[in-house]
């Protein structure tokens, strides 16, 4: 399999359900009209695991496995937390949420790391390979985006409102998350 087609199956895979669950709590208060934002988060979030993954690929970082997969949940509680409180949004709120979505980016790009090293083309070179991998989690998270954004516009149209929309959507990710979480508890 090539790297790109590999980024976006390691994206929309469904085994892999905590990266879509970070990203429908990333872009929770948005709908198709704002869907420059939401890609922006979501651009946020592929540069910061790009970062990581690109460190932990060369094998120049390394945090053990378990807590990796315990602070993935962390992230995404946190980033619906911050999606449900985060009330009317100014240009410093919305840095905010890039900084955040770059900082959990970190974390979730060394989950990524042990996948891509496993299953990655190894005669395909690394820096090539982490480029093309990057760029196929990015169009594959842009997809979910999409996706996510779609169906809050149709919610949005049947009078649902986006306090409602993010109540429900940021209660549920809490929820899944806190869940995840215990289950990975690293000690």
């Amino acid at each position: 399999m090539n790297d790109i087609a590999l980024g976006i199956s390691h994206i929309t895979d469904w085994q892999g359900y905590d990266h879509m669950l970070y990203l429908l709590a990333l872009v929770a208060r948005y709908d198709l009209r704002h869907s420059g934002k939401a890609a922006l988060l979501a651009t946020a979030f592929t540069v910061g695991h790009s970062l990581t993954l690109a460190v932990a690929s060369l094998d120049l970082f390394r945090i053990p496995g378990d807590w990796v997969e315990f602070l993935i949940p962390v992230t995404i509680f946190i980033t619906a937390l911050w999606s449900l409180k985060v009330g009317e949004e100014s240009a410093q709120k919305q840095r905010q949420g890039y900084a955040l979505a770059v900082c959990f980016g970190l974390i979730h790009g060394l989950g990524f790391s042990s996948f891509f090293r496993i299953s990655r083309d190894e005669a395909a070179g690394v820096i090539g390979g982490l480029f093309r991998f990057n760029l196929g989690v990015e169009i594959g998270q842009l997809v979910i985006v999409a996706g996510l954004l779609a169906l809050a516009s149709v919610l949005r149209a049947s009078k649902v409102t986006e306090r409602e929309q993010q109540l429900f959507v940021c209660g549920g990710a809490m929820f899944l998350s806190l869940v995840m979480a215990l289950e990975r508890l690293p000690w």
